[in-house]
């Protein structure tokens, strides 16, 4: 009688033992590979659930159903009993899609935050940043169809008509009218050249739609107005009418600009990393107070910030204004921030086209740096002062290579040195010794 209880108990164990692919309880689940997506999202859109009774074909299929997001390159598993031999423990591998674009509407008959919410309750994996993936563009393309009753065709693609980076637009299927000539008035401060061919340069050949329009007069006209103290110009009027040329197709765009009164630079403060360089970085950002502020100005000083920064081991430093406008008193004033991130150090020397006499001189010329704040820009400052001091008397082009490592926060750097011609490569001669 107890040897067939035993045998009761035992044979389920027995059966995981010697068939691995017989259905039973998944008892753990471990997520590898992941950036962006959570193990949790991943799971959820899988399918699997712990307790579920799985077999290989579960997990084929949770496999599919990943690959079927559009979010992953590759997706690989493993499978296993686990160590009680009461189920299943199992291991996905993703490797995730890397470019991933914002996405936007156009065109479409209902509001950005109604198509956004509508794609949010069908969307496991994705946020405000997709891939442009076939998979990824089906899907939301029947998500919006759907929620505009279908009164609409919907097509989804990546598109390059806004300067910066692309972003995947959702609109209407079907042609719109291109731009082909543009014009402006109302300018008084901008030379009026300058003013047309800049937005020309980005507006000439696009598709009218008047929000794509004022994005593009923000991105290239504004920063214009801007530098010379013009905060609050806008762009009230916008008008678009089929071209006069009898041998041009397209649309002529009409944009009205009122300017507004000019601003100066109030108060500035420095915030965050930089509240302890504040003096330091008034002086380096050279910001005239109670001056018509220049925001070309304000943007040149936030990079010297971050130059300097970048010269004292803080490869990652990002630097940012914000803006406090008052309208009464037509000024504004800014809170300097500084997000320095982690610190990184000097990792190792390699030189090439150095011969064993050249480049001795070099490594003693460039001193003991390791485990010091790394210079972003000393690696080619150092090779315009071998340059200068004539160190080889035949010597050609020279670069530097940086190797950034995470996750020791050093910077490996390589001194490359060519001869005047391919022949004297690694035949340099030392002119005066450092």
């Amino acid at each position: 009688m107890r040897a067939w209880l035993l045998g009761l108990v035992l044979s389920p164990l027995l059966a995981l033992a010697q068939s691995p692919t017989a259905p039973y309880p998944l008892t753990n689940l471990t997520i590898k590979g992941n950036k962006r997506f959570t193990p949790a999202q991943i799971v959820a859109a899988s399918g699997l659930k712990i307790g579920q009774v799985v077999s290989k074909d579960n997990f084929d299929s949770a496999r599919a159903r990943l690959l079927g997001t559009g979010a992953f390159e590759s997706v690989g598993y493993e499978f296993k009993p686990n160590t009680a031999k009461s189920g299943y423990e199992a291991t996905f591998d993703v490797a995730e899609v890397a470019l991933l674009y914002p996405y936007r509407f156009e065109d479409l008959p209902a509001s950005d935050a109604a198509l956004r919410a509508a794609l949010a309750k069908q969307e496991i994996m994705m946020g405000q940043l997709i891939p442009a993936t076939r998979e990824v563009l089906d899907r939301y393309e029947k998500v919006l169809i759907q929620a505009l009753e279908g009164k609409v065709t919907v097509q989804g693609k990546l598109n390059y008509d806004l300067p910066g980076e692309p972003t995947i637009l959702f609109r209407p299927v079907g042609d719109r009218p291109r731009i082909s000539e543009v014009h402006l008035n109302g300018n008084e401060s901008v030379p009026a050249a300058q003013l047309l061919n800049k937005f020309a340069d980005v507006a000439i050949g696009t598709e009218f739609t008047e929000p794509a329009v004022r994005r593009l007069l923000e991105a290239s006209i504004r920063p214009l107005y801007e530098a010379r103290g013009k905060l609050r110009v806008t762009f009230p009027k916008i008008v678009a009418e089929p071209s006069k040329h009898p041998d041009v197709v397209g649309v002529s765009v009409t944009v009205t600009v009122e300017e507004g009164p000019p601003y100066k630079l109030g108060a500035v403060r420095f915030t965050g990393a930089a509240a302890k360089q504040a003096k330091e970085l008034e002086g380096l950002v050279k910001w005239r107070k109670d001056e018509t502020v220049n925001f070309d100005d304000i943007k040149t000083g936030l990079d010297r910030i971050v130059t300097r920064y970048k010269s004292t081991g803080y490869l990652h430093a990002v630097a940012r204004a914000d803006r406090t406008v008052d309208d009464k008193e037509h000024t504004v004033d800014l809170a300097v921030n500084v997000e320095a991130g982690p610190e990184f150090k000097y990792g190792k020397l390699d030189i090439r086209g150095l011969d064993v006499i050249g480049e001795p001189a070099i490594r003693k010329m460039w001193g003991v740096k390791d485990g010091k704040p790394f210079d972003a820009g000393y690696p080619d400052a150092f090779l315009k002062e071998v340059h200068d001091q004539g160190i080889f008397d035949d010597l050609g082009e020279t670069s530097s290579q940086t190797k950034v490592n995470e996750d020791t926060k050093t910077v490996d750097v390589t001194l490359i040195f060519l001869g005047s011609t391919p022949q004297d490569s690694g035949r340099r001669r030392l002119g005066k010794q450092p």
